[in-house]
Parts: structure tokens; sequence; C-alpha cells
């Protein structure tokens, strides 16, 4: 799975590509930005295709080494948190391949970051004293239950993260809900 990164995130990073990577995981590529927040690194990965976005805070160095691991933690308790059913989340963690980095990003995922930055995560950051006060699985959950507008699409149309990631899963996973 590729994941393509902001400057930023890749000098905290020890290897990332400099050259476009080509996707090949049926889950699809990620896109993913560091912040710092109450001086604590914070990194928001956004999927390219649902705008399904994951956040994580108070990454400590050691922990970048590791963000394959945390990525695929976030990604599979808010999963669960989402209540999406077991065997797709199961299936799709089997489908995961290792975390590639790259430095290739797009200005729409890019764009759609931003917005749940600057609104949604804004909304949920007034309402705790400190970052590390959020709980990672449910902040997630809770960003992903709005309406997203991408470039290109028709006038009134719009995703939602929450149900269109359940789709995609369904989709690359072979099947639906049993």
């Amino acid at each position: 799975m590729i994941i393509h990164c902001t400057k930023k995130l890749a000098a905290k990073l020890s290897e990332v590509s400099a050259e476009p990577l080509t996707e090949v995981n049926p889950l699809g590529s990620w896109h993913a930005n560091l912040y710092i927040i109450d001086r604590r690194n914070c990194v928001m990965f956004c999927h390219d295709k649902t705008r399904f976005v994951l956040f994580i805070t108070g990454l400590k160095k050691e922990q970048f080494a590791s963000l394959n691991f945390w990525f695929q933690d976030l990604f599979a308790n808010t999963l669960l948190k989402l209540d999406y059913d077991i065997d797709l989340i199961e299936k799709a963690l089997a489908i995961l391949t290792p975390v590639q980095f790259d430095t290739h990003c797009d200005r729409s995922v890019q764009g759609s970051m931003r917005t749940v930055r600057d609104a949604e995560l804004e909304i949920v950051l007034s309402r705790v004293a400190d970052v590390m006060d959020l709980p990672l699985y449910s902040t997630s959950a809770k960003l992903n239950d709005r309406p997203v507008t991408v470039k290109g699409m028709k006038s009134g149309d719009c995703l939602w993260p929450v149900r269109d990631m359940q789709t995609w899963l369904q989709t690359a996973t072979g099947g639906g809900l049993h």
C-alpha cells in the first residue's frame, strides 16, 4: 500500500521514494500529513478515493519507524468503532501490504485533508485541553461522518466517507457482507 506524504512528514521517515510509486493493492492509496498540535506530532491519513481519514496523536521519533503498525492499528480500530462487519475488517486487514511512502501528492486530496483539519478537527480539539486527551479511534470515526465534495463532482453530489469506505472495502475484498 502506498502513502503519499508531504515533505514535512517525509522528513520524519527513513525510506521515502522521491519517484511516484504505483499502487497495486486493491485497498488503494492514501495521503498523509504531519501536524504539530500542542507541541505534539500528529498525522492525518486520507484515503484517496473515499476521503476516509484517520488521525493519530503524539507520535514520538521512534514511532515514525513503525508507522505501518500504527496505521494498521488505527485503521482496524476505527472500522471497529464505526461498527463495520468483523468479517469485512478481517478480509481488509488480510490484504493490507506493508506501507511504502512517496512524496507524490494530489492537490485535491490535500484540499480534503485541509478542510477536515480546519473545520471538523478544530471543533473536536476545542472540546479538550490537550490534543493527547483525544480518544484516537472515536476521533477518527467522528471525522468521517461528514459529506465531502471533490473537484469534478456534479453539483449536489458528495462522498460520505463512512459509507463509501465500507463500499470500497466490500469491493476490494471481493464481496459484500454475509
